[in-house]
C-alpha cells in the first residue's frame, strides 16, 4: 500500500502542528522550509485540512495555522480516508484483462488493503506524538536546526 503525496504531506502537517500544539500559529513558510514541500502544492493541502476543520486558519499579517484539538482524536484511517480517492489497490473491472473473475488477486489484495485500513483504525493521530515533553522538545529543537536560510 503507498499512500499518494498529498495524504502523505497532510499527515507530515498535522503531525508537525501537533508537535507545535497551541502554543504558537505556524505559517506556511516555516512548513515549507522545514518538510522542503512545494508552497504552491502545500497551499492546496493546507486550504483542504481548513475545509475538513482538521485545522484552523487565522488570515493576515500575524495569521497561520493551528491544528484542531479534536483532530488528535481521530483514527488515521478517518484522516487518510479523507485525502485518498479509495483503498482499492487493484481495478480490474476498469482494465481489459482476459483473467477478470477467474483469478483470486483482487480478492487477496482487497483483504491486504482491508487489514491495511483496520491497523490505521486502531491508532489516532495522537498516539503519534512521543509520550513525553522532553522528546517533543528535543524533535522540535532538531526540526528548528534544519531550517533553510
Amino acid at each position: 500500500m503507498q499512500l499518494n503525496k498529498q495524504t502523505d504531506y497532510a499527515l507530515r502537517v498535522l503531525l508537525y502542528l501537533a508537535f507545535v500544539g497551541e502554543t504558537r500559529l505556524v505559517n506556511i513558510d516555516e512548513i515549507v522550509s522545514k518538510f522542503h514541500i512545494l508552497r504552491n502544492h502545500l497551499i492546496k493541502i493546507i486550504s483542504k485540512l481548513a475545509r475538513l476543520k482538521f485545522i484552523v486558519t487565522y488570515r493576515g499579517v500575524n495569521g497561520g495555522m493551528k491544528i484542531n484539538p479534536e483532530t488528535l482524536n481521530m483514527t488515521l484511517d478517518q484522516i487518510i480516508a479523507a485525502f485518498e480517492p479509495t483503498f482499492e489497490v487493484v481495478q480490474c473491472e476498469h482494465l481489459v484483462c482476459p483473467l477478470t473473475g477467474m483469478c483470486r488477486l483482487k480478492s487477496v489484495l482487497d483483504e491486504a488493503s482491508n487489514n491495511f485500513v483496520a491497523t490505521l483504525g486502531k491508532y489516532t493521530l495522537a498516539e503519534m506524538l512521543p509520550a513525553n515533553e522532553s522528546t517533543i522538545q528535543k524533535i522540535m529543537l532538531m526540526l528548528d536546526s534544519r531550517l533553510v536560510k
